[in-house]
């Protein structure tokens, strides 16, 4: 069984990668007050979470910054709190493909966007979600540190996948308002 947990990691990761390399971005480095659009992939799997999550997302409207969301439920069914919004998208695994291609329209719509900081949430067993990190044109993206995704992201915080969505996105919030306001070009 873990042979066949190892073969099935490596095909996604063998996915992600090429679909990366087919990615052209516009990469620039924002600080919190620089950057005007925010899209947040988080794990929506637990009611905690996603409160947790309309709670930052309040804070970054009352600083005037455009945000869009997508939970990603583990479950096969849709919980109740789970209902989308105008700025809260869901999707489930059955979203996607074997590739891990979405295949549900807001999901594609919401990654396609773009924006000026994508902020992945979730933990690093979450191929799905670190595959739509991998293929978005979002100026900046930012996540929680894993080695294998190193080339997808720009800004990688070294926290435990453990922690909640409501700690690491406070942490990401508080390294973006670190960084000097002009923005820097890479």
């Amino acid at each position: 069984m873990k042979a066949v947990k190892s073969i099935r990691d490596s095909v996604r990761l063998w996915f992600l990668k090429r679909a990366h390399k087919k990615v052209r971005r516009k990469k620039k480095f924002f600080s919190y007050n620089a950057a005007t659009t925010f899209g947040i992939i988080y794990d929506a799997s637990t009611e905690e979470s996603y409160r947790d999550l309309t709670y930052l997302v309040r804070d970054l409207q009352h600083d005037q910054k455009k945000v869009k969301t997508l939970g990603f439920v583990a479950a096969k069914k849709m919980p109740e709190y789970c209902f989308p919004k105008l700025t809260f998208e869901f999707c489930k695994a059955s979203d996607f493909s074997w590739t891990q291609q979405p295949t549900a329209q807001n999901v594609r719509e919401f990654i396609y966007q773009g924006y000026d900081v994508l902020i992945d949430l979730t933990p690093s067993s979450f191929y799905q979600c670190k595959y739509l990190c991998a293929i978005s044109p979002s100026r900046m993206i930012t996540g929680k540190y894993a080695e294998r995704y190193v080339d997808v992201f720009d800004l990688m915080l070294q926290v435990d996948d453990t922690m909640s969505v409501k700690e690491t996105g406070g942490q990401v919030i508080h390294y973006l308002k670190m960084f000097n306001n002009e923005q820097v070009n890479d």
